[in-house]
C-alpha cells in the first residue's frame, strides 16, 4: 500500500504512515485544494487495480480525508485532525472516496461527542424509551405482532429521534447497550400484553439488530438472556438485520444466523429491496420473513411496475417459504392491493405510528374489524 501511495504522489511530497491503516500525505506545492483532488483522485485510480500478496489478490480501498492549511496559523496536530474528521466522513459516505474539511465538521464532531457523552447517562439514567408499531394480519385485519423502536426522552431536548442518536451510538459503540436494553424490555413488555390478555398467546415481538449487535460476540448470549428473563416464548421474537449486514461478511453472517435460528427464534430480512436485492440471499440464508421496504409500497398504486415489482417479491417469497411483511402502508388503497397481491402483514401510518407501550392498547386492531382511519394515528406526536 505505501508503494502504491508513493507512486501516485509528487516528487517533493511527503509520503507516511501513522500506524496501523492509516497514512498521511504533506503536499507542500501546486494550487490548492486542486493538487489535493488531483492526487486523491490518483490514489483511487491506481487502487482500482488488485494488488498481489503471496498468490492471492487482494483488492484494497481508501477514504481520504483532505484538509488545506494556512501556515504559520494551523499548527500541524490541527491539520491532521481536521484532515482525520474528513476521512471519518469519507467512510461514512461510502469508503473509496475523498471529502474536503469544512469547519462545519469540526462543530458537528463536538456535537457527536456532546450527544454521545448525553446518551451514555440517558442509558444509565433510564432515559430510553420503546415505542410499538402494530404489525397487521392482511387476511384478518388483526394485531399479531409489533415492531420495537427505540426513542429516546432527553431531560432538555426532549424526545430526540434516531435519526439524531441511532448514528452516533454506531459509531461509539454504545449502540451495544441500547441494543441490549431494548431487546430486554420488548421481550418484557410484549409477555406482559400477552399475559394480561392484551394480546394475544401468539403475539410476537421484531426487535431490529444493527451492525455493531450483529458482530458482537457477546449477541447470542444476550439474545438468549433477554428471551430466558421474559419468559416470552422464543417463536414469538424475531430479529431484523438488513442486506448490508450479511453483505459484510458472508460467511460469519450465515454462521450467526444458524446460530440465532438454532435458539427456536425467527429471521427477517429488512428494507428488502434497497440493498444488494438479490433473491439468492433469501434462498441461502435461514430468513423467515422478507420486509418490503417503504421506497417500494408507495409507488405499487402510482406506478405498474411498481404493482410489478412487489408482486415478484411476495411471489418468490411465497414460492421459498417466507413471510412477507410490507412498511409504510399509509393508505387504504394501499392495503388493498397488497392484500390482492398475496402480502402477508403490513405495518404503518394506516394502522398506528410508532408509539408508548400505555398507548399500544388503543391502536390495537379489533378482531375482525375495519380498517381504522389514517387520520386517527396522524395526530400522534413520534
Amino acid at each position: 500500500m505505501a508503494e502504491q501511495l508513493k507512486a501516485a504522489t509528487r516528487t517533493g511530497d511527503t509520503v507516511a504512515r501513522l500506524g496501523g491503516d492509516e497514512f498521511a500525505l504533506l503536499l507542500d506545492s501546486g494550487e490548492m485544494p486542486a493538487a489535493a483532488e488531483v492526487v486523491a483522485g490518483r490514489i483511487a485510480a491506481l487502487l482500482t487495480t488488485p494488488i498481489r500478496v503471496g498468490t492471492d489478490d487482494v483488492l484494497v480501498q481508501a477514504s481520504i480525508g483532505i484538509a488545506l492549511g494556512q501556515p504559520p496559523v494551523d499548527r500541524p496536530d490541527g491539520l491532521l485532525r481536521d484532515a482525520d474528521l474528513a476521512m471519518y466522513l469519507a467512510k461514512h459516505n461510502g469508503k473509496g472516496r475523498f471529502e474536503m474539511f469544512r469547519p462545519a465538521m469540526h462543530e458537528e464532531a463536538v456535537g457527536r461527542l456532546e450527544t454521545a457523552a448525553d446518551l451514555r447517562r440517558g442509558i444509565e439514567t433510564n432515559q430510553l424509551e420503546v415505542f410499538y408499531q402494530p404489525i397487521i394480519d392482511v387476511g384478518t385485519a388483526t394485531t399479531v405482532g409489533a415492531e420495537a423502536l427505540v426513542r429516546w426522552r432527553h431531560p432538555t431536548r426532549g424526545l430526540v429521534t434516531p435519526n439524531e442518536f441511532i448514528p452516533v451510538a454506531e459509531q461509539t459503540g454504545l449502540i451495544i447497550a441500547v441494543g441490549k436494553w431494548v431487546l430486554r424490555e420488548a421481550c418484557r413488555q410484549v409477555q406482559s400484553w400477552r399475559q394480561s390478555g392484551i394480546v394475544d398467546a401468539s403475539c410476537y415481538i421484531s426487535v431490529n439488530v444493527s451492525v455493531r449487535q450483529f458482530q458482537d460476540p457477546g449477541l447470542l448470549d444476550e439474545v438468549d438472556a433477554a428471551i430466558g428473563s421474559s419468559g416470552l416464548p422464543t417463536s414469538a421474537v424475531v430479529l431484523e438485520v438488513t442486506e448490508s449486514i450479511i453483505m459484510e461478511d458472508l460467511d460469519t453472517a450465515l454462521s450467526r444466523l444458524h446460530a440465532l435460528k438454532d435458539l427456536g427464534l425467527r429471521l427477517a430480512i429488512d428494507d428488502f429491496g434497497t440493498g444488494y436485492s438479490s433473491l439468492s440471499y433469501l434462498r441461502n440464508f435461514p430468513m423467515d420473513v422478507v420486509k418490503i421496504d417503504k421506497s417500494f409500497i408507495d409507488r405499487i398504486t402510482l406506478d405498474p411496475r411498481g404493482e410489478a415489482m412487489v408482486r415478484g417479491v411476495i411471489d418468490l417469497s411465497r414460492a421459498l417459504g417466507l413471510t412477507t411483511i410490507a412498511g409504510g402502508v399509509e393508505s387504504e388503497d394501499q392495503f388493498t392491493l397488497l392484500r390482492a397481491l398475496g402480502c402477508h402483514g403490513v405495518q404503518g401510518f394506516l394502522f398506528a405510528e410508532p408509539i408508548p407501550a400505555p398507548e399500544f392498547a388503543d391502536a390495537m386492531v379489533p378482531r375482525g374489524g375495519a380498517v381504522p382511519s389514517p387520520a386517527r394515528f396522524m395526530t400522534r406526536t413520534t
